[in-house]
């Protein structure tokens, strides 16, 4: 059985096309996992800022009872 010269550019074609899959699926789960990473990063990132939004509010609203006690003593 002799391979024809096309049956060799059908093979090369298709692998190929595999290879190319592959790459594309690789470069896919890549991408993925950095954007897990980031999304993870951001997300710790927002407790932080959660936090620290918090803590200037208490401040804030202590802030607004000192001023309203000195006008209260100050009539």
């Amino acid at each position: 059985m002799t391979i024809t010269l096309s049956a060799i550019y059908i093979i090369i074609a298709t692998i190929a096309v595999l290879l190319t899959g592959l790459a594309i699926w690789v470069k896919t789960t890549n991408e993925m996992t950095k954007l897990k990473s980031r999304v993870h990063y951001l997300e710790t990132n927002d407790t932080e800022l959660k936090a620290m939004l918090a803590a200037i509010n208490a401040k804030l609203q202590h802030i607004e009872i000192l001023l309203a006690s000195n006008q209260i003593k100050e009539k």
